[in-house]
């Protein structure tokens, strides 16, 4: 089976967040998503670059959604 696109994992990346609050840490939401952390970190890059999320502060980072 193919894995998923970017695009289609970005969607997926702000679906969940949205479950989760619209505010998660990196940890907790990567968890949430199953992903790897080279996955993870794939997606979370191109949503910032995006302006889709926003970093925020915590021990492991956090995300919000812009």
């Amino acid at each position: 089976m193919a894995r998923p696109s970017l695009d289609q994992d970005a969607k997926t990346f702000v679906a969940t967040l949205r479950e989760l609050g619209s505010a998660a840490g990196n940890g907790a939401l990567r968890t949430a998503l199953g992903w790897s952390e080279s996955r993870y970190w794939k997606v979370h890059s191109s949503l910032i670059e995006a302006a889709k999320i926003i970093k925020g502060r915590g021990r492991g980072g956090s995300v919000s959604l812009a």
